[in-house]
C-alpha cells in the first residue's frame, strides 16, 4: 500500500510525537523549517485546510490514573464472527469505562480491550465478560495479569528516521547488547485525589482527549456545546490543576492513514523475571525509536509495538532467544478507538466515580438485549 503522506509531513508527525505540546519554534528547529511553515503544515495535518479534511493526528493526555482513582484492565475477548465483533465494538463505545479497543488476529482473535475502571471494581469486569459469554457474543475471554501496572512508553525518534527513503536505521541486535542501568520496577502507586475534582473538570479531560493542542477558546466553546460553561480565567486555573496533578504527559494518537506502512503487534510472553527486568530497564535506558507500550508483572509481559514490517523479524529473534512462551496477535489499527474519561461516570455528590455493579455490569449487559 502506498504511503499517503509525504516525507515532510511524516517527519513533522515524528517530531510531534517526541514533543506533543512543543512550541512551534521548537518543532521548527527539529524539522528544519520555519515556524510559519510548521504552523501551516500542522493545520493541514489537523484537517483544517480547505484542500483536505482528514485529521491525521490528535494530541491526547496521558492520565495519572492513580491520582484519578482509576486502574486499567487488559483483556482479550475471543470472538469468532464479524457480526459479534461489531456488537462488542458498539458495546465498548457505550460502556462508561472503556479506554481502548482494537480488533486482533492471531493467537487471540476478536478484540483487545482496555477498561479504565474505579479502583476496587476490577472484579466486576469478570462478571461483565462472563455475561457476554453466556449470551454467546464472546467465545471466551482472557484477563491479563497486567492490571494496574504502570506502562513503559517509547515513541518515534526523529534521529533514526530517513525522510527520503522512508526507512529507519535502528539496529536491534546492537540495542539488545547495550548495557542497561537498573531501574525501579514501576512508578510508585499514588493515592487518589479525585475528590478535589467535579464533573466540570472531568469534562475538560474529556475534551482534551479530542485534541489537546487546540486553542483554549476552541475547547471552551466545545464545552459550552455540552452545557459546561467556563470563563477564560476559570478554564486556565482548572487546566493548570489538571496538568499538575492528573496528567502525566501528552501523547499522539495517529490516524491509520498517517503511517499505513507500519505493523501493529501485541505480544504476550512468559519468561524469567531476570529477562523481564532487563527488558523494562533496557526500554527505559535505551528507548527504541518506535511507538510501544510495555507492561510487566512478575514473569509476564504485554508489549504493544507499532513498527515497519521489516523490523518484526529482529524483534522475534531477540524475544524467542529469551522467552519461554510467546503469543503474537496483530492489531487492526484502522478499526481501533481510544476513549477519554467520561464526565457522566462521575458523581459530584460523592466526589468520585460511580462504582456500582449496576452501572458497570448490569446496565451495559441489558443494553445489548434491548437492541
Amino acid at each position: 500500500m502506498k504511503q499517503r503522506l509525504s516525507g515532510k509531513y511524516l517527519t513533522l508527525l515524528i517530531a510531534l510525537q517526541e514533543g506533543p505540546m512543543d512550541l512551534l519554534k521548537d518543532l521548527a528547529k527539529r524539522v528544519g523549517n520555519s515556524p510559519t511553515t510548521v504552523s501551516k503544515d500542522l493545520k493541514w495535518l489537523s484537517g483544517e485546510h480547505p484542500s483536505q479534511k482528514t485529521r491525521f493526528f490528535r494530541v491526547v493526555p496521558d492520565l495519572n490514573e492513580g491520582a484519578l482513582g482509576l486502574v486499567t484492565v487488559d483483556v482479550f475477548l475471543e470472538i469468532r464472527n464479524l457480526s459479534n465483533i461489531r456488537i462488542i465494538e458498539k458495546f465498548c463505545d457505550d460502556h462508561p469505562y472503556t479506554k481502548y479497543r482494537a480488533r486482533c488476529f492471531g493467537y487471540h482473535s476478536g478484540l483487545f480491550v482496555q477498561f479504565r475502571v474505579p479502583k476496587g471494581t476490577e472484579s466486576f469486569l469478570k462478571s461483565l465478560f462472563s455475561g457476554l459469554k453466556k449470551q454467546d457474543i464472546v467465545v471466551d475471554y482472557t484477563v491479563l495479569s497486567t492490571t494496574g501496572v504502570e506502562p513503559i512508553f517509547s515513541t518515534s525518534l526523529l534521529k533514526h528516521w530517513n525522510s527520503s527513503s522512508f526507512t529507519w536505521d535502528f539496529d536491534w541486535n546492537g540495542w539488545s547488547k547495550k548495557k542497561v542501568k537498573s531501574t525501579p520496577d514501576s512508578d510508585k502507586l499514588i493515592d487518589s485525589v479525585v475528590h478535589i475534582l467535579t464533573s466540570r473538570e472531568i469534562s475538560i479531560l474529556t475534551q482534551l482527549s479530542y485534541g489537546a493542542r487546540r486553542k483554549q477558546i476552541e475547547i471552551i466553546r466545545a464545552l459550552e456545546k455540552d452545557s459546561v460553561s467556563y470563563t477564560s480565567q476559570d478554564f486556565s486555573r482548572s487546566l493548570a490543576l489538571l496538568n499538575d496533578q492528573f496528567i502525566k504527559n501528552y501523547m499522539i494518537f495517529l490516524d491509520p492513514e498517517a503511517f499505513n506502512l507500519y505493523s501493529n503487534v501485541l505480544l504476550t510472553a512468559k519468561c524469567t523475571n531476570t529477562f523481564v527486568d532487563d527488558l523494562a530497564s533496557r526500554l527505559k535506558t535505551h528507548p527504541i525509536p518506535f511507538r510501544s507500550t510495555l507492561r510487566v508483572n512478575g514473569d509476564e509481559f504485554l508489549w504493544f509495538l507499532r513498527l515497519p514490517p521489516n523490523h518484526l523479524s529482529s524483534v522475534f529473534t531477540y524475544l524467542l532467544a529469551n522467552v519461554e512462551e510467546l503469543d503474537t496477535s496483530l492489531l487492526d489499527y484502522q478499526t481501533s478507538v481510544a476513549y477519554g474519561v467520561w464526565s457522566g461516570a462521575f458523581n459530584d455528590n460523592q466526589r468520585g466515580w460511580i462504582e456500582s455493579r449496576k452501572f458497570i455490569v448490569d446496565d451495559p449487559l441489558s443494553s445489548i438485549n434491548d437492541k
